[in-house]
C-alpha cells in the first residue's frame, strides 16, 4: 500500500496577507495556499517544518492525517481567550496537550492507532470541525472529553484513572463533534457509557446589556469601541465575559469535579467521577445488550422469513430436481441454496430427519454428479 500523508491548515479569525501567503508557499513544492487555506499532500517524503510552528505564526486550525493510522487535530488561540487551568483535566501525555507558542496557546491533539486505520481522504475534514474551535472559547469542553475518551481507550490505562468533569450535551452532539468521533473513532459503546453522566445542555440566563453596558466606565466603553474598530477577533467574547461579571454572573468556574458547577457556570452539578474501569465495564456490558439484541432481532426476522417461505415448500422441492436436470455449475449452486433454505425449514418444524432422507434420495438419484456431491458436502447438507 502506498504512502499517504495530509496536512491542512486554515485561518478563521482572519485572511492572509499576501506576504503571510508568499512565505507559506515557500514551506514546500507541494503545498496549495489561498487566503485561508494550505494543504500538503504526500505520497512520498515528509513536510520539512514543524506543523506547531507554523499553526502558531499563520493559522487558527491544523490537521494531520496518515494511512498508518496517525490523527492530528490542533487549534490556535490568543492568550487570555482560553483559561488553561479549565483544560488542564482533559491533557493526556503524548495525546492532548496545551501549550504557549509566542502569543498563543496550541491545542493539540494527537491520537495515533498502532495498527493503522481504514484509508481516509483529508479534504473536507477541518472545515467539519473548525467550528470546534468557538466551541471551546465559550466554554463548551465536549470536544475535549471525547479526545480523553479515545486517547483513553488507545493507552493501556489503569482501571483507576479518575475520567475528567463530564460536560453537559454529550447526548446531543452537534455535527462538528459527530465529525470529530467519526474521525477519531470513538467506540459507540464508549460514548453512550459516558453520556450516562452528561446532564442536558441548559441555556444560559440572559444578560441585560442595557443595565451591563451602563456599567462600563466611559474610557472602557472608548476602548471596546477603538478594539472594535481595529477588527479585533473575538472581541464578542471579551465584551460578554467583561458584562457577565458587571452584573454578577458566575463565572466559568474551576474544573475539578464532585459537585462543581459547569457548563460556564450555568449552575448545572456534575455528576461524581468515574473510573475508567467503570466506564469500560459500562461500556461492555452496553455492547454485550446490542448484541443480544442484534441476535434476537436477526432470528425474528429468521423466523419471519420461514414462516413465509413454508407455503412454497413443495414447489422448491421442484425447483431443486428441475435445476439439478440442468446439469450447469450455475444451477446446482440455485440448487443447494434452496435446498438450505428447506433444512432450516425442517429444522424449525421438527422434521429434520424427513428433509435428511429426502436429501440422501437425492444423492443417491444423481451419485454421477460429482459437481453436485462437492456442493452439497460443502453446504454440510450430507
Amino acid at each position: 500500500m502506498s504512502e499517504y500523508q495530509y496536512y491542512e491548515w486554515q485561518t478563521l479569525d482572519r485572511p492572509l496577507t499576501p506576504e503571510e501567503r508568499a512565505a507559506v508557499n515557500e514551506l514546500s513544492s507541494h503545498i496549495e495556499v489561498s487566503s485561508s487555506q494550505a494543504v500538503v499532500t504526500y505520497s512520498w517524503g515528509n513536510f520539512k517544518h514543524d506543523p506547531r510552528q507554523v499553526l502558531a505564526r499563520y493559522f487558527d486550525a491544523f490537521l494531520y492525517l496518515a494511512n498508518w493510522g496517525s490523527k492530528r487535530l490542533a487549534f490556535r488561540f490568543p492568550k487570555g481567550l482560553l483559561d488553561p487551568k479549565q483544560i488542564e483535566p482533559y491533557l493526556w501525555e503524548y495525546c492532548i496537550d496545551l501549550k504557549p507558542v509566542g502569543n498563543y496557546l496550541i491545542l493539540d491533539i494527537s491520537l495515533d492507532e498502532e495498527e493503522g486505520s481504514d484509508w481516509i481522504e483529508g479534504e473536507g475534514w477541518l472545515s467539519s470541525l473548525s467550528r470546534l474551535r468557538d466551541d471551546l472559547l465559550e466554554g463548551d469542553y465536549r470536544a475535549l472529553y471525547l479526545a480523553w475518551l479515545r486517547a483513553a481507550e488507545l493507552q493501556d490505562t489503569d482501571d483507576a484513572e479518575l475520567e475528567p468533569p463530564v460536560p453537559p450535551g454529550l447526548s446531543e452532539l452537534s455535527p462538528p463533534l459527530t465529525s470529530f468521533v467519526e474521525l477519531f473513532d470513538l467506540d459507540e459503546y464508549l460514548l453512550q457509557a459516558a453520556t450516562e453522566a452528561s446532564p442536558q445542555r441548559q441555556s444560559a440566563p440572559a444578560i441585560p446589556p442595557e443595565e451591563a453596558i451602563a456599567r462600563l466606565s466611559p474610557a472602557e466603553r472608548d476602548a471596546f469601541l477603538m478594539r472594535l474598530a481595529r477588527g479585533e477577533a473575538h472581541l464578542s467574547l471579551t465584551l460578554n465575559r467583561r458584562l457577565q461579571e458587571l452584573v454578577g454572573a458566575s463565572p466559568r468556574p474551576p474544573a475539578g469535579g464532585g459537585t462543581a458547577p459547569v457548563d460556564g457556570g450555568r449552575g448545572v452539578a456534575a455528576a461524581p467521577r468515574r473510573m475508567w474501569g467503570e466506564l469500560w465495564a459500562t461500556a461492555d456490558q452496553l455492547r454485550r445488550e446490542a448484541k443480544r439484541r442484534a441476535a434476537e432481532a436477526a432470528e425474528a426476522r429468521r423466523i419471519q422469513e420461514l414462516q413465509a417461505f413454508a407455503p412454497r415448500e413443495a414447489e422448491a422441492w421442484r425447483d431443486v430436481v428441475a435445476l439439478i436436470e440442468e446439469k450447469k455449475p450455475a444451477s446446482y449452486d440455485k440448487a443447494v441454496a434452496l435446498l438450505v433454505r428447506l433444512r432450516d425449514l425442517a429444522d424449525y418444524q421438527g422434521r429434520l430427519a424427513d428433509f435428511q432422507t429426502r436429501v440422501a434420495d437425492l444423492q443417491e438419484r444423481y451419485a454421477n454428479r460429482p459437481a453436485l456431491r462437492d456442493r452439497l458436502q460443502r453446504a454440510r447438507l450430507v
